[in-house]
């Protein structure tokens, strides 16, 4: 009986690792290959991009943005291979967060494995909207060149550092850094542009509704990243040192921000 028993377990184990096998592979042939579930596809040169409905007209001009934040990147990549998927419908993203276990209230995730980025149409288009008051040069524009360019270079970092040193980055360094890098472009051609005037936003409670409004922490994070590459010329590498915490550079940036303030 024992051995019937351990038989029919082993048989079962088996049966299911099997199928488990079939289910990652299933799920990885889907995202190496995710074109069939798109009707259009048009070339831009370097970017693919596939889509459900036919693009706008100008959209490489979108494409050019992305380059020209591209360019102006650490650890830049000009001319690298990417896939761009518009997902026109929030099933459809959700779809493919679920396949790479990400969230799907994401306006965009990227796969560095296949050079691949599939935009949320939906959210980006309700950010848009929204548009935080009119903040530029950061996420909260709902801009696709920005968009496009933030999950660049999340595939720059996995490409530079590597993937298991790229996921131990704690979570406000990487949503900062690459928020950080996908504006540094734009926000260098702007003559208005200040960054004690970030600050002062960012201290604005009002505007963002209280000082935990998770749009307020994504704008912070930007923010002591942009402190710590811009005032204190912090590269990719020196993120990465532990002793380097969000609560320190807050403290940091605060008192530079202060002294600042004293001399306007």
């Amino acid at each position: 009986m024992m051995r019937r028993w351990i038989r029919t377990a082993g048989k079962w184990t088996v049966r299911g690792l099997l199928l488990l096998v079939l289910l990652v592979a299933i799920d990885i042939a889907i995202l190496a290959f995710p074109n069939v579930l798109f009707a259009h596809k048009q070339t831009f040169d370097e970017f693919t991009v596939y889509s459900n409905q036919p693009l706008p007209g100008g959209y490489g001009q979108v494409i050019d943005g992305v380059r020209e934040r591209i360019e102006a990147m650490e650890n830049a990549r000009p001319g690298a291979d990417c896939r761009v998927y518009v997902c026109d419908s929030q099933r459809l993203f959700s779809f493919f967060a679920f396949l790479t276990r990400r969230s799907s209230d994401s306006m965009a995730i990227c796969l560095s494995a296949f050079n691949s980025v599939y935009m949320n149409e939906e959210k980006i288009g309700r950010i848009a909207a929204h548009n935080y008051g009119g903040i530029r040069h950061c996420r909260f524009e709902g801009d696709y060149a920005e968009v496009i360019a933030h999950e660049i270079v999340h595939i720059n970092v996995v490409k530079s550092a590597g993937y298991w040193k790229a996921i131990k980055m704690p979570f406000w360094k990487s949503e900062g850094y690459a928020e950080y890098q996908a504006n540094i472009a734009p926000a260098r051609a702007d003559s208005s542009y200040f960054f004690t005037d970030r600050i002062d936003l960012l201290m604005d409670t009002a505007f963002w509704g209280g000082d935990e409004s998770i749009a307020r922490r994504l704008y912070e994070w930007h923010i002591l990243v942009e402190y710590l590459a811009e005032e204190k010329g912090y590269g990719l590498e020196e993120l990465y040192d532990e002793t380097v915490t969000e609560l320190s550079t807050r403290r940091e940036m605060l008192a530079w921000y202060d002294e600042r303030r004293a001399q306007r």
